[in-house]
């Protein structure tokens, strides 16, 4: 079973397990707010050279890592005279940790390594909404499906203690999926608290040609990101 129908049917069991009452409408127009994002991500490196300190001329390293990321949000949503609600948003995320760093170390000499540091500055989301409105135990509320395209900054460094030194940087598309419920918690205002999966597939690629005077036209080292984003969320309906 795909994500997105796991997530699909998760959201219709929760909303069958409470008496809904639909409301009239609450959920139309822009809004725009802050919000706090915590990412656990899962980075894979691969890598090989002819130089590499490891005996198989590889450094292959899994990392989960999580970060705190404070983040703001742009939308416009329509809601629909049978209570469905749909629309799109942007999003600007700035990580805390930007950086995460590993070495492979040569099993002789611990002075000798090959050291990769992955980078994510920021990443940014469109995505489209879509909902249903209810009204459950005098509260409104907006349970929501939502799927899009996200854009991430990256950077990948390679370097040794012989002074080789390797880096790249691009801007990585991924799609992502998730969802939430949004609560209208006074006139004008909203708390959302959401997850999203967000993959990225091969984020970004490196090439490394030549380690400690061995030159290898194949050296290379690539990422693998995804991530598990819980995101909590306020905002101002204009």
């Amino acid at each position: 079973m795909s994500k997105f129908s796991i997530i699909a049917k998760g959201v219709m069991i929760a909303m069958g397990m409470v008496e809904m009452v639909y409301a009239d409408n609450q959920w139309r127009g822009f809004y725009s707010g802050v919000d706090a994002r915590f990412a656990f991500n899962n980075i894979q490196l691969q890598s090989q050279q002819s130089g590499f300190t490891n005996l198989s001329d590889t450094c292959n390293i899994s990392l989960d890592s999580s970060t705190f990321a404070p983040g703001i949000q742009l939308g416009y949503m329509h809601q629909f005279p049978n209570y469905l609600v749909s629309g799109i948003e942007a999003d600007l995320t700035l990580n805390t940790n930007q950086k995460d760093t590993r070495s492979c170390n040569s099993s002789f000499n611990s002075n000798v390594y090959d050291r990769f540091t992955f980078r994510n500055h920021m990443q940014t989301s469109i995505k489209g909404r879509v909902g249903r409105v209810l009204d459950w135990n005098q509260s409104t509320l907006l349970p929501y499906l939502t799927v899009g395209a996200s854009f991430a900054n990256l950077g990948l460094t390679y370097e040794n203690e012989g002074g080789n030194y390797y880096s790249n940087t691009t801007t990585q598309a991924g799609w992502l999926i998730g969802a939430g419920i949004e609560w209208a918690i006074m006139s004008h205002w909203s708390l959302r608290a959401e997850y999203c999966y967000v993959d990225y597939g091969n984020a970004i690629n490196l090439k490394i040609p030549s380690v400690y005077g061995l030159e290898d036209p194949n050296g290379n080292g690539h990422i693998d990101l995804s991530s598990n984003n819980v995101v909590v969320a306020i905002n101002y309906w204009i």
